[in-house]
Formats: structure tokens, sequence, C-alpha cells
């Protein structure tokens, strides 16, 4: 084997490993969660479960609102200037980010916690759901931030520490906390709060540890790169595209839930989320690649961007594999493993199974896009994607049930990887 040869093996290696690592951090967030979710609907019983999952929907929902998109944006940002030297420049984009997230996480909090009474008495007709809310808002500003730094350290490409910031400590932490004893549902809200606080600060020690690369260095481009526009219009698209992405796996199983009877809901959305397991692999490998897409194109380096994004796709593809060979042929035994009575949903994990077959050949399109600056046109993508999924609910559910759920679902996510790998194509070919 020759020196070359040797140098572009390990180079995949390394590559392969670091994608490996994200990976870890999102299967240390999937035990935290499934933990967490198991043991606190354990503990709390079905009635005050039902407020914590509850809870939990909302400040999901209401901490994405905060970030305004300024997380994905701070991505690009950081990336690309730092790419060329422009080290405060980052900075700038930083610091401008967080006070964002800042700011509107704090009004987010403080209305939801002013209008917790109204909000369970009028839109959840439901006195009891007050107090919980109330707890939620303490849970929505730290949430944010927590996304914000870790999406910062990804910027960084530090995107194992950034996936473990945003995704993986919170919920190891609150679950800890079940185990140490907290018992009550206003116990695990505030273990929840606290948990989000504690993993924003660690982010931020992390982020603070690389203060020395937010300086200015001498750079081949100082004069020739293109600006990047203010960070707040590379994160209004992005606003709407990450609110809609959290909203949009949800209207199936709404939908089902007013049609279907509670064993088909139960057994789609169990269906639905091994069916996600596919694009848990994809938002692993895409986070570690996000960086690099948007340091590429700052840098005018099509051909690395070209090679980077095939070997994104590569990677995926390999690493779903398995996961959809199981989901095609043996989708019963998949979810009898879950619990018996799941099994009605075999035929709806196969067709899921196909959405995520056409995502795992085409992923992270919509990354390309984002860190190249092309949020407004994943922002149409994926209202066109919202109207799609919306038509199919409506023309399919009420006839065909979970079938019907599972087809809508595997269009709309057929349909974004096919959107956004046309739309590369078509704006930039040189990166595909």
């Amino acid at each position: 084997m020759s020196a070359a040869q040797l140098r572009s093996a390990m180079g995949l290696i390394n590559t392969y490993g670091i994608y490996l690592a994200a990976m870890m951090a999102r299967g240390l967030e999937l035990v935290g969660k499934l933990g967490l979710y198991v043991l606190g609907a354990r503990i709390l019983g079905v009635h005050d479960s039902g407020y914590f999952f509850l809870c939990l929907t909302w400040v999901g929902v209401f901490a994405t609102v905060s970030r305004g998109g300024f997380e994905r944006a701070v991505v690009r940002h950081v990336a690309a200037e730092l790419a060329i030297g422009k080290g405060r420049a980052a900075r700038h984009a930083l610091l401008t980010g967080g006070v964002a997230v800042l700011v509107i996480g704090l009004v987010v909090s403080l209305i939801t916690g002013a209008l917790s009474e109204p909000i369970a008495t009028r839109l959840f007709r439901d006195p009891e759901a007050a107090r919980p809310l109330f707890l939620a808002a303490f849970i929505i500003l730290p949430q944010a931030m927590c996304y914000f730094v870790g999406n910062a350290l990804m910027g960084l490409h530090k995107s194992a520490w950034g996936q473990l910031v945003q995704n993986g400590l919170w919920p190891c932490f609150t679950l800890a906390a079940l185990l140490a004893g907290v018992q009550s549902l206003d116990g695990v809200l505030i273990a929840l709060a606290v948990a989000n606080v504690a993993a924003a600060l660690i982010g931020l020690v992390l982020v603070w540890r690389d203060r020395h690369r937010f300086v200015d260095t001498p750079s081949d481009m100082d004069g020739t790169a293109e600006q990047l526009p203010a960070l707040w219009r590379t994160a209004m698209p992005l606003a709407v595209v990450e609110t809609v992405q959290i909203l949009l796996p949800s209207l199936p199983v709404l939908l089902l839930a007013t049609f279907g009877q509670p064993a088909q809901v139960g057994a789609f959305s169990v269906a639905s989320r091994i069916s996600m397991l596919t694009w848990v692999v994809s938002a692993s490998i895409g986070s570690v690649a996000a960086p690099s897409f948007a340091a590429r194109h700052r840098q005018g380096q099509w051909d690395a961007l070209r090679q980077l994004n095939r070997k994104v796709r590569l990677a995926i593809a390999v690493f779903s594999a398995p996961l959809l060979v199981g989901m095609f042929f043996f989708p019963a035994m998949i979810l009898h493993l879950v619990g018996p009575g799941f099994e009605i949903a075999a035929t709806a994990l196969v067709i899921l199974a196909v959405g995520q077959l056409v995502y795992a050949l085409l992923p992270c399109q919509e990354i390309v896009l984002a860190m190249a600056g092309h949020g407004g046109l994943l922002r149409w993508l994926t209202v066109a994607q919202t109207v799609v999924c919306l038509i199919l609910c409506v023309l399919l559910i009420p006839s065909f049930g979970m079938i019907g759920a599972a087809i809508a679902t595997a269009v709309f996510a057929s349909q974004l990887a096919i959107g956004s790998a046309l739309a590369v194509l078509r704006t930039m070919p040189r990166a595909f």
C-alpha cells in the first residue's frame, strides 16, 4: 500500500470514527430519554404522567420557537467565519445568537408562566394542568439555551459534545434524579429544569475553553470571500423549518387519534419511532458534517464539498442498512419485542421503512442547503412538505387508519429527501 493510499485509508477510518462517536452520543440520548419516559410514567402513574408528557410537548414546541432558528444559523456562521480566519466575526455571531435566544426564551417563558391558568382552563379545559404548565415555564429557556450552545459546539467542530449537551445530558440528569428518589410531578419538572440548566452550563464551559479560536488569523481568502448575511437573516427561514419539523411528525398521530382506535394510535406511534431510528443515524452524521459543509462552501472548495457530501451519503446508507433490513423483513418480530399486540402495525412499519429508505439514499441535503445559505429555499420545501402531509392525512387516515397515516408519513419523509436533493442539484450542482 502506497503512502497516499495509507493516508486515504486513515482519513476514512478517522471520518467514520467521528461519525460513530456522534451516533454514540445519540445512543446515550435514546437510553436517557427512554429510561426517563418509562420510569417517569411508572413513578407518576397514569394521571400525573399525562401532565408530564403534556409539559414535555409544550416545552419542546416553545423551546424551538424560542431558538428562532438561531441555533442552526450559528453553526453555519461560526464554522464559515473560522474557516477563513475571521474569529472575531464568529464570536460576534455566537454572542448575537446567544443574546437573541436568551431574550426570546425569557419572553416565552414569562408568557407561559403568566398565562398558565388560562391556557389550562381554556385551551386544555383542565384547571389541574395550570401548575404543571407553570413549572414547565422554567424549563423553556434552559432547554432553548441548551440546544443553542450544543449547536455552537457543532460550529466549532465538536459535534459529539454538541449532541451530548443538547440531547444527551439533560435526560440522563433527570433520570438520575428519579433514581435518586424524586417521586412527585412537581419534583420531576423541577429536576428537568435543573438538568437543562446544568447541561447548558457544561456546554458554555466547553465553548469557553475554545475562546482562543475567536481571534482573527491570516488567511489566503482575506478580502475575497463573500460577506455572510446578518445572522438574523440566516435564522429567519430556518426558524420556520425547525418549527415545522418538530410539528410535522405529530400530524398523522393526532389525526389517527381522532379517527382511529386507541390501540392503533399506540401501535402506530411505536412503529413510527422505530422507523425514525434511521433519521437518528442521519441526524448524528449530519450534525458532524454540517460545520464542514459550511466551511467548504465559504472557502469555495467545491471538490472537497462534493467529496464530503458523498462520504456522508455513503456513511448513512451503510449505517442505516441493518435497521432497514430489519424493518422490511422482520417488522412483526421487532414490534413484538416492544410488547404483545404491537404487531398490528407490522404493515405500517414496512410502509414507513420505504420512506426512510428514500431518505437514507438521499440524506442530509437539507443540511447542505442550510449550511450554504439557502435557508429560504429550504423553508419553501418544508412548507410544501407540510401541505402534502396535511392533504394526505385528511384523505387517507379516515378511510385507512394507521395504513393511511403510514403512507402520509412515508411520503413527507421521501419528499424532503428528494426535494432537497433536487434543490442542491439545481443551485449547487458541483456540491452533489
